[in-house]
């Protein structure tokens, strides 16, 4: 199903900063038409044919009705309250000029030489056609019967300022409250009453209380029992921006797992992260050029899965939390001509290994405490304790029995296995 995407230079024009821009912060901006769709920044690539200004100003100019459907940058969607890229942080002034940053790129040194303008609730741009001056809008072109089940439309420029009525925009102002972002889980996993997913956003955002981020920070392949990964907490709620993470929900719905943006900036992580954020998953022409004869193989922004260097949010065979190489729920599935696709979702992350490690195809995530009980239980070590006695983590042996009498508090190998003894 066609997606809707645009220019660099239409995000310069799509974005209605007009009564209702109150000065620098985080917004959502919306097309007045009958579907109510947002802003969502979803690649940044642009395509050839508008990567200078005079290219887009020809567009613009020779359109037979004004009009042009970029495929590049941006799309209007339905779906908002869960989606980080709709949240684009906005500066400058409706008169001068405006800058939005969204995604992880600035846009305001992407316009090709074009200033975006914003009147009454239209936004436009300046351009000199044949030496007179005028103005090109933004329009949304809708076509719900078309585009409804993806829930997205095309987004182009005019030289009609009331296009089918579709050039007009309004925007929210996040509040956190009533205009929020909430964490969707339904790209992850469910594990007992708990929901995990990955986030990734180029903004901080603050868990509220009763859910946890987490990132990893190393992983054991060899000389162990099995594959794992050491999980740890971000305990102060507060994750830095571009930083990729896992979350924990107590709730699958979006609106109970309301998180807050903050503007103000938050120290990076010291630790290494072994996750790998991702912003964009731009493959819509793969699917319908055959419909539109528009190829444009050099737009498609998409990670494909690779099962041999990335592993994604999962469960394990014992249905513990983990990164595995096959779980569909937490990729996105495209069918194409060429067959069936797997990528990376948009805003979020996943854990990426090397090909020598394609074996550690499930690969289990513990606390920092049992993540080091593992890695002093080594398959050499497990194969030694299976002799009669008990054993320390390291390998001491401490009864030539199993009597586990008069033995300080602590875990010990019996048989082979872990035991708490208490």
């Amino acid at each position: 199903m066609k997606k809707a995407l645009l220019t660099f230079i239409t995000a310069m024009m799509a974005f209605p900063l007009f009564a209702q821009y109150t000065g620098p912060g985080y917004y959502r901006v919306q097309n007045q038409g009958p579907a109510k769709r947002y802003i969502s920044i979803a690649n940044n690539g642009v395509e050839e044919r508008y990567n200078s200004k005079s290219k887009v100003l020809n567009l613009i100019t020779t359109s037979a009705y004004g009009f042009e459907i970029p495929v590049s940058a941006l799309e209007t969607v339905k779906k908002k309250d869960g989606n980080p890229s709709t949240i684009l942080y906005i500066s400058g002034s409706t008169a001068e000029g405006l800058n939005i940053k969204g995604q992880g790129m600035d846009t305001k040194s992407l316009t090709q030489g074009y200033q975006l303008l914003e009147r009454n609730g239209y936004l436009y741009t300046k351009i000199n056609e044949s030496g007179v001056s005028t103005e090109a809008f933004l329009v949304e072109f809708n076509d719900d019967d078309k585009y409804d089940d993806s829930n997205c439309s095309v987004i182009g420029r005019s030289k009609f300022k009331d296009f089918e009525g579709y050039t007009n925009w309004t925007f929210e102002k996040i509040d956190n409250e009533t205009h929020y972002l909430g964490i969707d889980p339904s790209k992850g996993v469910q594990i007992g009453d708990k929901y995990y997913t990955t986030f990734y956003a180029d903004y901080a955002i603050e868990l509220p209380t009763g859910m946890k981020a987490y990132y990893v920070d190393a992983y054991k392949f060899d000389k162990v029992a099995e594959p794992v990964a050491e999980l740890k907490e971000i305990t102060d709620g507060k994750i830095p921006a571009e930083t990729p993470v896992i979350i924990e929900c107590s709730s699958n719905s979006i609106a109970n797992n309301k998180v807050k943006i903050l503007t103000d900036q938050v120290n990076k992580i010291t630790d290494t992260n072994k996750l790998v954020g991702r912003y964009f998953c731009y493959i819509e022409y793969t699917t319908y050029k055959k419909t539109y004869e528009l190829p444009n193989p050099d737009l498609k922004n998409a990670l494909e899965f690779d099962t041999k260097t990335m592993r994604v949010l999962g469960q394990t065979e014992d249905g513990k939390l983990g990164f595995v190489d096959n779980n569909d729920n937490a990729l996105k599935v495209n069918g194409s001509q060429t067959g069936t696709h797997k990528y990376i979702p948009a805003n979020s992350a996943y854990l990426k290994i090397n090909a020598s490690e394609a074996s550690a195809t499930k690969i289990k995530l513990l606390s920092p405490e049992e993540y080091q009980v593992a890695l002093s239980i080594s398959k050499v070590t497990a194969e030694e304790s299976s002799k009669s006695g008990i054993y320390t983590l390291t390998g001491v042996k401490v009864k030539e029995d199993n009597n586990t009498d008069g033995l300080p508090n602590g875990i010990y190998i019996i048989n082979g296995k872990k035991q708490v003894i208490r």
